[in-house]
């Protein structure tokens, strides 16, 4: 074989090999993603939070994170009203 020339067969093996490792991947990235929980709404992430603020042992600390994601609401709806 000339130094020019391809060896069709041989790529086209490895073109194969790498197809079928690009579909193995993809099905277990969607086996992960099936775990995965649904995404969480930033109110439903503040309920939860408020709910664990009795339980929490740094009770000043869980109640400030509360708050200020709380506060952050009106702020993230004009950004995502702008972004349209």
């Amino acid at each position: 074989m000339d130094a020019g020339e391809v060896d069709v067969a041989a790529v086209e093996a490895r073109l194969d090999e790498l197809q079928r490792e690009s579909e193995q991947r993809r099905a277990e990235l969607r086996a992960l993603a099936a775990q995965l929980p649904e995404a969480t709404s930033r109110r439903a992430l503040v309920r939860a939070m408020a709910g664990s603020v009795v339980d929490a042992p740094d009770k000043p600390l869980v109640a400030k994170r509360m708050v200020l994601k709380v506060l952050r609401l009106p702020a993230d709806g004009i950004r995502r009203l702008r972004a349209r």
